[in-house]
């Protein structure tokens, strides 16, 4: 595909960006959404709940896609109800040792995200 003129030119320009902003959003949602549900599959469960909360897999949460930094993000992780704990099995404490899954996850995670994200985002679709 050759451009000819200044006008198509700026017109190629002006039909990628807007699509741009369609496609980073789905990329984004999409790979959260990902995340979010690996997660949740990854997060051990206890034989115990102090809380009567139920496990903390159950308070899973994936936002909604936003743009408050300047950059395409979703939040991804625990409710308020049972996310302020989430660090205890995480991290550990002086009573248990640390599981670390979510670091886990991450790294469990990283190629499919960034394959989701080339995949919504590849030009010429």
């Amino acid at each position: 595909m050759s451009v000819t003129g200044i006008e198509e030119l700026l017109h190629n320009v002006q039909v990628l960006q807007s699509g741009y902003d369609r496609k980073a959003r789905k990329a984004v949602r999409e790979g959260g959404k990902y995340f979010g549900e690996t997660l949740a599959e990854d997060t051990p469960v206890s034989t115990e709940d102090h809380s009567g909360k139920g496990p903390l897999r159950d308070h899973m949460k994936v936002g909604s896609v936003s743009l408050k930094t300047g950059e395409y993000e979703v939040p991804v992780g625990y409710d308020k109800v049972k996310g302020p704990i989430a660090h205890f099995p995480n991290s550990g404490t002086s009573k248990q040792d640390p599981q670390h899954f979510i670091e886990k996850t991450q790294d469990k995670t990283r190629d499919g995200v960034l394959n989701i994200f080339v995949k919504n985002l590849k030009v010429g679709d």
